[in-house]
């Protein structure tokens, strides 16, 4: 893994921790679009989702020249850590932990799941750098956060929208 993926997992570790309790300490429609209104798994997508959307705004100043797609390769690498942390840490949580937190445990997955999205956006790094291709990640990007508030407000009747 590159160094920029190294520094992109601590980022993303830190900007998701000032994620998690935004709406507790600020609670508005406005916090509401970026960080969990709960602690449903569901909601928890959503601050993953925030802080690799945060994280790519960030890069994008840090890393000004650009010869990759990093709206693209962070809208991928998002996605992947979603589906790792749901993949890895549901069964864990339920049938584990039996529903118990356990934060070092959550901690080491949710670190675990963010380093193999980052490898994995890492394999996508390689790929030219398309202008059209980030544009629709950009709406693609918007359209995730869109559909993601609207499911804080009107969740589906599934178990990880339900808070334990």
């Amino acid at each position: 893994m590159k160094k920029k993926q190294i520094i992109g997992v601590f980022a993303i570790l830190i900007l998701s921790t000032l994620l998690h309790s935004l709406y507790k300490l600020a609670p508005s429609f406005l916090t509401s679009i970026i960080a969990p209104v709960n602690e449903s798994i569901w909601e928890h997508n959503k601050m993953i989702l925030s802080a690799y959307i945060l994280w790519t705004v960030i890069a994008h100043f840090i890393y000004p020249k650009q010869t990759y797609n990093l709206v693209f390769t962070n809208l991928l690498s998002s996605i992947a850590c979603m589906v790792i942390v749901d993949l890895i840490f549901t069964p864990v949580y339920f049938y584990i932990l039996k529903m118990q937190d356990n934060l070092p445990l959550t901690i080491l997955i949710f670190t675990i799941s963010i380093a193999l999205a980052q490898w994995l956006g890492y394999y996508i790094l390689k790929k030219p750098y398309n202008i059209k291709l980030e544009r629709i990640s950009f709406v693609i990007f918007i359209a995730l956060i869109i559909l993601f508030t609207y499911l804080s407000y009107n969740p589906l009747n599934f178990p990880i929208f339900k808070v334990y």
